[in-house]
């Protein structure tokens, strides 16, 4: 966990903006569940294990309670309980989250994601929509330049049952393995599949489905013929399918690419899932991931809802940005201060402040009823990109001086024009 400095809290809420700005274009509402859960909604889905991964405590009543470490099961707990809602329910949330995880380039304990989700919609429809929203949101902030990876989980389960994989604890470590193959390499997975107890053929098998994949409109007739038969196969192709044509009607095909090697390592997810990626940073691993969890809302509710959604890691997204120079100059040093030549002018200064602020200039002025000479150094030391100077000369003619802090020229301009007059010089 670490401080925020001004400059990058000044670049986070510019993003959180952005993100927001597409949240309501798309329909979204936007809440945020509490902070704490208690312990046993976090272990409902994730089960006991999780309590290596959060933030738990007990706190003075003696209850067991738990820091949330995603914003999906705060979401599903308020959504499922509340049955006055029309589905479908298009929510989503900005906020930080806190997992005990060794600190890593672009992951810390403490984090911001952004997270939509749509509630009541089984149809691959709503899986468009999440990936569309995704993909807007990585347009807004200026990362054109993005790759959108599709599978279906149930692709891979229909697989690995077909090769005599049939417990669900070996399934989700099948799982995990195949989630990480990006960061391990096949050399590292095969020899965790060969420790799991699997034969070479298997390995061979597992790694070769999970490197299927390309352009949609030209790999999904050659899949549907390579993928062994099933009626589990057979329905994660066709929500796969599906998923494709309504990106497509969405126009995000050209942004989306069929990868069976995204798994989503989450067990919650049960159907389509994704993960968005800077095509050219593939060191920071995904830029955003979600998927379909069908059956989540009924474990923390009175609700049985089908449900999918997205979620970006703030922190991850801006190293993106950061490298391509995509932040704009977002410095929160004042646009204008204004000094005054004595004391007895303060009155009058601060009527200037007051008009400035109005006209939406960040606006200081000195605090310490300090000399002319002070005060323009301190506008300066504050990086202030004009001074207005009240004196009593300018006063009585209805004007004030602005100083040009960059190249020290001044200039005289009437009280009533010096908001407008301040903006043309700090632009």
């Amino acid at each position: 966990m670490r401080d925020i400095e001004p400059d990058e809290m000044a670049r986070r809420i510019w993003l959180a903006d952005k993100i927001r700005q597409v949240l309501w274009s798309h329909g979204f509402q936007l809440l945020e569940p509490s902070p704490l859960e208690n312990l046993e909604t976090l272990e409902a889905k994730s089960g006991p294990e999780i309590r290596d991964q959060v933030y738990w405590f007990k706190d003075k009543g003696g209850r067991d309670l738990g820091l949330r470490f995603d914003l999906t099961v705060g979401m599903t707990r308020m959504v499922a309980n509340r049955l006055d809602l029309p589905v479908p329910i298009k929510v989503a949330c900005i906020g930080g989250n806190w997992r005990y995880e060794e600190p890593q380039f672009g992951r810390y304990r403490y984090f911001t994601q952004w997270d939509a989700e749509i509630y009541g919609v089984t149809e691959p429809t709503a899986d468009a929509e999440i990936i569309a929203t995704g993909s807007d949101i990585l347009d807004a902030v200026g990362l054109k330049d993005h790759v959108i990876r599709i599978s279906n989980r149930k692709l891979l389960e229909g697989f690995l049952r077909s090769l005599g994989i049939q417990t669900q604890p070996e399934l989700e470590r099948f799982f995990r393995v195949v989630d990480k193959l990006g960061k391990i390499g096949p050399g590292q997975a095969e020899r965790e599949l060969a420790t799991a107890g699997l034969s070479k053929d298997q390995i061979r098998s597992i790694l070769g489905f999970a490197g299927m994949g390309g352009d949609p409109a030209k790999v999904m007739g050659d899949l549907e013929k390579r993928l062994p038969k099933g009626e589990m196969i057979t329905k994660g192709f066709q929500e796969l399918s599906g998923t494709i044509e309504a990106a497509e009607y969405l126009g995000k095909l050209s942004k989306c690419t069929v990868d069976l090697g995204i798994v989503r390592g989450i067990g919650y997810y049960d159907g389509t899932v994704y993960e968005g990626f800077d095509r050219d940073a593939d060191d920071l691993g995904s830029i955003f991931g979600g998927g379909r969890f069908d059956k989540l809302t009924k474990t923390y509710g009175k609700r049985d809802m089908p449900a999918t959604g997205v979620a970006g890691g703030i922190e991850r997204l801006m190293l993106s940005l950061d490298r391509k120079k995509l932040f704009p100059d977002l410095e929160q040093r004042p646009e204008a201060f204004v000094v005054t030549v004595n004391e007895s002018l303060r009155r009058e200064g601060l009527k200037i402040v007051e008009r400035l602020r109005e006209a939406g200039i960040r606006t200081d002025y000195d605090l310490k009823q300090r000399t002319l000479q002070k005060q323009l150094e301190y506008a300066n030391a504050v990086g202030a990109r004009v001074t207005v100077i009240v004196g009593p000369r300018e006063l009585e003619e209805g004007k004030v001086r602005l100083r040009d802090m960059k190249s020290g020229k001044e200039r005289d301009v009437p009280q009533s024009l010096v908001a407008e007059e301040v903006q043309k010089n700090a632009s």
